[in-house]
Formats: structure tokens, C-alpha cells, sequence
């Protein structure tokens, strides 16, 4: 994934020559996510949680293909939506059989471990890209991203991991229940607004970010370099926060990552240097290294476990209504105020979210 992201704005722009349609594409893959986490909560209630994980794992790959020879932006889009479907059956799956392969006490760790390992490839991803990008155009780096998909199908079966099987009585295909029966739980709620955070963020970080530094006539190497940069302190610092986050309380974990973004954001609204801006936002991800894992680790460690794929499948609509929330926000002030402005209107939005942080309860893992 982290290949195809770093090219990803720069590649739509090349057919929108448009920063906001840019955005507005982005954020309709993003609303199809959305829509997906929810509806196919029966789908994914009535399935096995492996089986599903290497289909759609199989099924992306083919799509990456299907990128690296499609010239239609119709048809890019039409792909672009598919992917979107299949990457929210993916990540919850794999959500599923982590948490089912972990003890309570151990469920921290291991997140971040998870995520770590995640973020080691979105810290190479953008130099491999860069380079082969540069070298042979952006369509071999959709078929390298299709060769990864197909190596994790045959690592991941070779490996034989699985989940357990849930048996499910009566599966709630319901819509409107299923989200009103989720945030009818405060602790859920709050912990589903301090989880969007990260999405505000990486997408700033990932579509708007780097269509700034081609506009600066920097070219796509520094764009590889500030995505290698800005992954580099979450995946330094993830693992140590997640283990940290019980021993100083999670509240306090997330409260402080968002000040710190926060902060950051508000000093680089008066930056005028182009590269100590970018600096500070690759600082921001020390704050990110805060939130990503723990975050969800706090939600394992306060849904209901019997009801746990309709709560995790609702809990990652998270990823797509933030990460909406930012694209449009963002494209927003870029139409009516100016790039600049989105520094000062995210720091606040941060803000925001580190006072929801401060709210929250503790919880313990040998408790839940």
C-alpha cells in the first residue's frame, strides 16, 4: 500500500490537474470505505475471518493490474472503488485475527508490534517508489504494490495462521441499529473520535502534503524522502508508546500526542521556510506514534468481546469518516482561504481532540 500512496496524489493529478478534484476523488474512495465498514458487517459475521483475508488479499492484487494498464480515469475510479470495498474486508480481518491470536495481557504488545512491522514498509515504500517511479513511470509501481499482495497470500498461508470460529445465531444485518447500538456507548464514542485522529492527519500528510512540495519545483524524490521521513518517528517511537500506554495511562498518551500535533501545526502556520516546515511536520509524527496502535488496542480492551466484529467493523468506519473529514477540510480552505490556513484550522481541530483525549476513562488489561 505504502507504494502505491506515495504516488497516488501525483498520479490522479496528472488526469484532474486540479488539487481540490484531487481530494474530492480521494474522498470518495474514502466514502465507500465508510459505507462498506457498515454494510458488510453480515458479510463479515457470517464468514470465516482467514478465508476472507486471503480472497480479498488475492482480489487486490488482481486489481493493482488492472491499474498499471487502465488509461481511463472512469475506469481508474471504477477500480479505485472496488479496491476500497476490498481493503475494508481486509483490515478487518486481519483486525480480527490478531486480536484473536493474542492474550488479554499481551493484546498491547502485540498491536504494536503489528503496526510497527506495518509501518516499516510505508518507510521504504516511498524510496522504492520514488525510484522506480522516476526510472520506469508510475505503472510499475502498481505491479510491484500487485507482487507484495500475491507474496503476503503465499507468506500468510504458508504460515498457516487462522481465527477462532465465532458462532453466530442470529446475524444483525440491521444499518441504522448497528450504528446507533455503538454509539449508544460513551467510552466507544470518544474512543472512535481520539482513533480518527491519525486519519485527519495522514491524509494532510499523504494527498495535500506532497502536491505542495511538486508545486515548490522540489520533484518526486523529496516527496519520497519527506514520506520516508515523516513514517520514520512512528516507526521508532509505536512500539515503545504502546507498551508505555498502560503505565502512564492511555488518556494521557493520547492527550499528549494531540497537543503535540497540535503544536506543531500552529508554529508551521508562521513557517515560511519550506524545508523547516516540512521538518515539522515530520516531527507531528512523533504525536501520531502516540495514538495509531493504542488506540485500537483501548477499543479491544473496552468493546464487548462477544460482540466484537459488529463493534470492530463499526470502530473502523473511523478510518474513512476522518479521513473524509480531513481531505474536505482541507480542500476546503485550499478553495476559499490558501494552504497556508490549513496548518492554523487543523491545529485546532487537534486541539479539540486532545480535550475529548483527557475525557476518557482508564481501563485496565488485566480488568477487561
Amino acid at each position: 500500500m505504502s507504494l502505491t500512496e506515495t504516488i497516488w496524489s501525483v498520479y490522479l493529478f496528472q488526469y484532474t490537474q486540479s488539487d481540490v478534484l484531487v481530494g474530492l476523488i480521494s474522498s470518495l474512495f474514502t466514502a465507500v470505505s465508510l459505507l462498506s465498514f457498515v454494510l458488510l458487517i453480515p458479510f463479515l459475521e457470517k464468514n470465516d475471518s482467514s478465508r476472507l483475508y486471503m480472497w480479498t488479499l488475492f482480489l487486490m492484487g488482481i486489481c493493482y493490474i488492472l491499474f498499471a494498464v487502465t488509461r481511463s480515469l472512469w475506469v481508474l475510479v471504477l477500480i479505485g472503488i472496488i479496491l476500497s470495498i476490498l481493503g475494508v474486508i481486509r483490515i478487518d480481518t486481519y483486525g480480527i485475527i490478531v486480536s484473536d491470536n493474542s492474550r488479554k495481557k499481551d493484546l498491547a504488545k502485540n498491536e504494536g508490534i503489528v503496526y510497527t512491522t506495518s509501518n516499516i514498509g510505508w518507510l521504504v515504500g516511498p524510496l522504492i517508489a520514488s525510484f522506480f517511479a522516476e526510472r520506469y513511470g508510475i505503472p510499475i509501481i502498481f505491479l510491484l504494490s500487485s507482487f507484495f499482495f500475491f507474496l503476503t497470500l503465499f507468506s500468510y498461508r504458508f504460515l498457516c495462521i487462522g481465527s477462532k470460529k465465532r458462532i453466530v445465531k442470529k446475524v444483525d444485518g440491521g444499518f441504522f441499529r448497528n450504528i446507533k447500538d455503538f454509539f449508544s456507548h460513551k467510552e466507544l464514542v470518544k474512543t472512535y473520535i481520539i482513533s480518527g485522529a491519525p486519519s485527519v492527519w495522514w491524509s494532510f500528510v499523504f494527498v495535500y502534503v506532497p502536491l505542495y512540495i511538486i508545486q515548490q519545483g522540489m520533484g518526486l524524490q523529496w516527496v519520497a524522502y519527506f514520506l520516508f521521513a515523516a513514517i520514520l518517528p512512528v516507526l521508532s517511537l509505536e512500539y515503545y508508546f504502546n507498551t508505555l500506554a498502560e503505565k502512564i495511562h492511555y488518556k494521557r498518551l493520547f492527550g499528549t500526542g494531540n497537543i503535540l500535533l497540535a503544536s506543531l501545526l500552529l508554529l508551521s502556520f508562521f513557517v515560511q521556510n519550506v524545508y523547516f516546515l516540512l521538518f515539522l511536520i515530520v516531527c507531528g509524527s512523533i504525536g501520531i506514534a502516540m495514538l495509531e496502535a493504542s488506540s485500537e488496542a483501548y477499543f479491544f480492551l473496552t468493546a464487548p468481546k462477544k460482540r466484537i466484529e459488529k463493534y470492530y467493523s463499526i470502530y473502523n468506519t473511523t478510518l474513512d469518516v476522518f479521513g473524509i473529514a480531513g481531505k474536505l477540510f482541507v480542500a476546503g480552505i485550499i478553495a476559499v482561504l490558501s494552504f497556508t490556513y490549513s496548518f492554523l484550522l487543523l491545529a485546532i481541530l487537534f486541539f479539540a481532540f486532545a480535550w475529548i483525549a483527557f475525557s476518557m476513562k482508564e481501563v485496565s488489561k488485566q480488568k477487561s
